[in-house]
């Protein structure tokens, strides 16, 4: 596992280093952000120097970088505080809304692709697939809308924005959590469907499935003991990969339902120009999913021993 560590330690370099340079080449100029345009051309020259701003960028990239190996990931520009203490206010809620989502996915999906897998044709297939392709051509902020308006506006089971921390009321929480969870989790979940209904339909005609059938077990025990098996790999492959596009797609959700989440901290700070809190967004988001990818790694170990084995060799 140390060695995956080190292997990931360039790529996490590569992408906050491709960071830097793209904020550092948009136009503008922190300082402005900052003072003002009413600000004279020598007070804009002092605060840049102040900041470190006139130094290249490799040069402000390694400080960075060798402040951040030792846990100081700068102070923001934007709201005068030590990035740490920014992120770490942000990051429950971008943490719970991805994991909500992606129990969300998971309890929608998987029982619909075992049951249509299993009777294709059927009017659960029929049902599930109509519903699934329709999920994943719809962009998410349009998902968004339409469950706003059902659920909040018309309905009013659910506000339409706002965070309660679950520290301070659990159920207000789950409240605010759940729709913005649930734009997320009904696109991951139509993903989910469609690969997982392709490999039901295909282990469902494997021998020793139908073996099992002929000896009397019931057709419930067989799809969840010698149907679903199988498929654990391809669901702990879509579940690496769909953190990340959670991580991704909370960015967007977070601002839609204003919810204080890293998406929204680092939307706002592009605009600002707010090159430390970018930096160690970026850089927490790259982390996560890095070790997400490594988690699932260990998990296949588990799953199946034979890739313990040819990771050894």
């Amino acid at each position: 596992m140390g060695v995956r560590l080190l292997r990931l330690v360039p790529v996490m370099v590569l992408i906050t280093l491709l960071a830097t340079a793209a904020v550092d080449f948009m136009p503008g100029s922190p300082a402005v952000a900052i003072l003002g345009n009413e600000a004279t051309p020598e007070q804009i020259a002092a605060l840049t120097t102040q900041m470190g701003l006139d130094q290249p960028l490799f040069a402000r990239y390694a400080e960075w970088l060798a402040g951040a190996a030792q846990g100081d990931l700068g102070r923001s520009i934007r709201l005068d505080l030590p990035v740490a203490e920014v992120i770490a206010q942000r990051l429950p809620v971008t943490i719970e809304l991805t994991i909500l989502a992606l129990c969300i996915a998971l309890l929608l999906s998987v029982p619909a692709a075992l049951v249509a897998g299993a009777n294709v044709g059927g009017w659960v297939d029929r049902v599930a697939s109509t519903i699934s392709s329709a999920l994943i051509s719809l962009p998410s902020f349009a998902a968004a809308v339409i469950l706003i308006y059902l659920f909040a506006i018309r309905t009013k089971v659910f506000p339409v924005s706002g965070w309660v921390p679950f520290a301070q009321d659990p159920l207000a929480n789950l409240q605010h959590a759940f729709l913005p969870a649930l734009v997320l989790g009904l696109m991951e979940a139509a993903m989910f469907y469609r690969v997982l209904r392709s490999d039901v339909i295909a282990t469902v005609r494997e021998t020793f499935v139908l073996a099992a059938r002929a000896r009397g077990m019931s057709k419930g025990y067989v799809l969840m003991r010698h149907v679903l098996r199988p498929s654990l790999f391809s669901l702990l492959t879509l579940t690496g990969l769909a953190l990340g596009r959670l991580l991704g797609g909370a960015m967007i959700v977070e601002v839609l339902f204003a919810l204080p989440g890293l998406g929204s901290l680092l939307l706002q700070s592009v605009p600002s120009r707010d090159i430390p809190v970018i930096q160690g967004v970026v850089l927490v988001i790259a982390a996560v999913y890095v070790l997400v990818n490594i988690a699932v790694d260990l998990v296949y170990s588990a799953v199946d021993p034979r890739v313990r084995v040819r990771s050894a060799a």
